[in-house]
């Protein structure tokens, strides 16, 4: 498992309130990937400081969860309860901590575990996984748009230019108890995922994103995808984490 990880602020912003981790590291001889990527929401600083909470508080309680696990029979549920019971802490700290100010943060994490891939998401920062030249979007977007396109009332090319594109209805921290979405897929060797913010993929279609992970390095992908997200306008901050399995 190797990948890259790239944050940048875009053409339209002063500053990036996007924050995000990536990192492998071995639990009793076990190699585990954790990659995690949070859209900050809010004026000021507000946005800024809900998304980097909200990764150190998901990575560290994961983190803590990891040399206890027991990982020669490892249940989806219980990763699920893991995974799923840190955003909520997270959602705990920042809506306490927002003083009656509006401020939350999307969220998308993966873990990858022996063939396991397991994510969790908030809002309509993505994972997308490649398996075989197949690209698929792994989760769905908590948007007012997604909604519409569920219910039929526009289609996938009305939904990239409607006027409410960025409304999402799911954030970490607005509300006093969170919602998760979470996903379970099997990996094999030489897929590939990738997690990004909407910075990436409001300015750049799937069909590019497909292109683009067909290269074979997780930098090159990274630094084409938010390259090809500015030079279409980088209306926002562009985050993307590239993984090979």
């Amino acid at each position: 498992m190797i990948y890259f990880s790239l944050t940048d602020i875009g053409q339209r912003h002063e500053k990036n309130e996007d924050s995000f981790f990536a990192n492998i590291k071995e639990y009793n001889n076990v190699p585990v990937g954790l990659f995690i990527i949070a859209d900050g929401l809010g004026g000021y600083n507000y946005g800024e400081y809900a998304s980097a909470k909200c990764v150190e508080v998901v990575k560290d309680i994961i983190d803590e969860h990891m040399y206890n696990m027991n990982f020669g029979n490892l249940e989806d549920d219980y990763v699920k309860s893991v995974i799923c019971n840190s955003i909520k802490i997270a959602n705990d700290v920042i809506f306490e901590n927002s003083n009656k100010i509006l401020m939350g943060t999307t969220l998308v994490c993966a873990l990858i575990i022996n063939e396991k891939l397991y994510v969790a998401n908030v809002g309509d920062s993505r994972a997308y996984m490649m398996s075989e030249n197949n690209l698929v979007q792994i989760t769905k977007d908590n948007s007012y748009v997604q909604h519409l396109l569920d219910e039929g009332f526009i289609d996938e090319k009305e939904a990239r230019t409607h006027k409410d594109r960025n409304k999402i209805t799911r954030a970490v921290g607005f509300e006093e108890q969170v919602e998760v979405d979470f996903y379970v897929r099997e990996v094999q060797k030489d897929d590939k995922i990738l997690l990004c913010s909407d910075g990436l993929t409001t300015m750049v279609e799937d069909e590019v994103i497909k292109n683009m992970l067909k290269n074979s390095k997780p930098k090159d992908i990274c630094e084409e995808l938010v390259r090809l997200a500015n030079d279409n306008g980088g209306r926002d901050n562009i985050t993307v984490i590239s993984i090979i399995i």
